[in-house]
């Protein structure tokens, strides 16, 4: 990847916001377009998967439930259908169900710490991928190993903060009013609607506390923490200063910001969409034959021929899925995070440094003897 260059002992000059969408999108395209490999795309959709905060984790566990009244059984409805959902629903008793939810609460947890780890880890890769132009997981990983596990502490507690202030907003008022009698009078509702208009504007003034407070985070106290190695508190007090200097370009970058995430989120939308189609085109004979033939297994009492054959089709749809995903988003990742670097650029000498690097100074050659000029 060619990097611009700049002169000898030149500073990289300040972006505003949208100054900042030209070398990002150049970035882009010396990066994933020249040359174009499949390869190289597929490597920058999985760090950015990762790096993003977007993988996610879906799961069910099948167990047997409480017996189904014995009125309903043979497709006869009871007289009384209403009496058997309540006698069905009174006949659960969570507590036979104990060990199965705390299992599966502390499966979700578990999970959702490997993730956000994962995140924090693969967010240093992104970095040192996007500035590098070479899409290299181990590289990163191991360079930035100690930043990485401080900026996982703060993700944790930023997490912990998160719930807690949904629980603050939301669930304390509702506490309350249901103590109170709030939803018990004839203006019920009424109270009801009352106590969501006010949960929704602190919802809505915390979450964009939130958000700007992880879009710093992400686009620039990691960079200050990669290459200065700084503490966190230390990175968010370099990083104030900068802002304090000039509030108005902060401004204009979280707005551009937003407008570019919506924009690249409808972007994103339509290639899906418009991937997927040929996709499910060449999916559906392979996909479509290990159906036929799980459900010929099935007539023919051949269970678990039926359930590998089942397996393997949707292992192949979601294996699909998958590298189509990082596929489409391999240059939205490279965007977005060269658009915070570019802008952070001329602003943080180290990292200008690092996007626009200095041409390497000729040696000067020595002259030989009898060879200089006479005055």
């Amino acid at each position: 990847m060619e990097l611009v260059r700049r002169p000898q002992g030149a500073r990289m000059n300040r972006l505003s916001a949208i100054d900042a969408v030209s070398p990002a999108m150049a970035r882009v395209g010396a990066m994933l377009f020249h040359p174009f490999r499949v390869k190289t795309w597929l490597k920058i959709g999985f760090i950015g998967l990762l790096g993003g905060g977007v993988a996610r984790f879906s799961g069910n566990m099948n167990f047997r439930g409480p017996m189904v009244p014995p009125e309903i059984h043979g497709g006869n409805l009871p007289d009384d259908p209403l009496g058997a959902i309540q006698r069905a629903i009174h006949s659960i008793h969570l507590a036979d169900y104990a060990h199965i939810i705390m299992a599966v609460l502390i499966t979700i947890f578990v999970v959702a710490l490997v993730f956000l780890y994962l995140f924090c880890r693969f967010r240093f890769v992104l970095f040192d991928s996007v500035i590098s132009g070479e899409a290299v997981v181990g590289r990163g990983w191991r360079q930035y190993a100690s930043q990485a596990n401080r900026y996982f502490g703060f993700w944790l507690v930023f997490r912990l903060v998160n719930w807690a202030t949904i629980i603050l907003i939301i669930g304390v008022p509702l506490w309350h009013a249901y103590k109170s009698g709030a939803f018990s009078g004839d203006d019920s509702l009424i109270a009801f609607f009352k106590i969501i208009g006010s949960i929704a504007l602190g919802a809505l003034g915390a979450a964009l506390i939130f958000a700007i407070i992880s879009t710093l985070m992400k686009d620039f106290i990691m960079p200050i923490m990669a290459l200065d190695n700084f503490t966190l508190g230390d990175s968010w007090s370099a990083l104030w200063r900068v802002i304090a200097s000039e509030p108005g370009a902060w401004a204009g970058y979280l707005g551009m910001k937003l407008v570019l995430t919506i924009a690249g989120g409808i972007g994103m939308a339509i290639a899906s969409v418009l991937a997927l189609l040929p996709a499910a085109v060449v999916l559906a004979i392979p996909v479509g034959a290990l159906i036929a033939f799980g459900i010929v297994s099935l007539k023919a009492a051949s269970t678990v021929a039926a359930i590998t054959l089942f397996s393997i089709a949707g292992l192949l749809v979601a294996t699909c899925i998958m590298l189509l995903t990082m596929f489409l988003s391999a240059p939205f990742t490279v965007f977005f995070a060269s658009y915070a670097f570019y802008f952070f650029g001329g602003r943080y000498p180290k990292l200008g440094a690092l996007l626009e690097p200095q041409p390497t100074p000729i040696a000067p050659v020595p002259q030989m003897a009898g060879t200089q000029p006479v005055a």
